[in-house]
């Protein structure tokens, strides 16, 4: 293997590296936004029951 061809792998890993590490912060972007609003969700319906007298 010359020169040429590990530096095209090497540029290829590292893209393949970079993209790896976009997608899994986007997707722990999204999973933290699903658990702020379930969060926030079971929060209202408290606040909600709360409002409405515990019997």
């Amino acid at each position: 293997m010359d020169k040429k061809e590990y530096d095209e792998i090497e540029e290829q890993a590292n893209r393949l590296q970079s993209e790896a590490g976009r997608r899994c912060n986007q997707q722990i972007k999204e999973v933290n936004k699903y658990h702020e609003g379930y969060i926030q969700g079971v929060e209202d319906l408290l606040t909600t029951i709360r409002r409405g007298g515990v019997k």
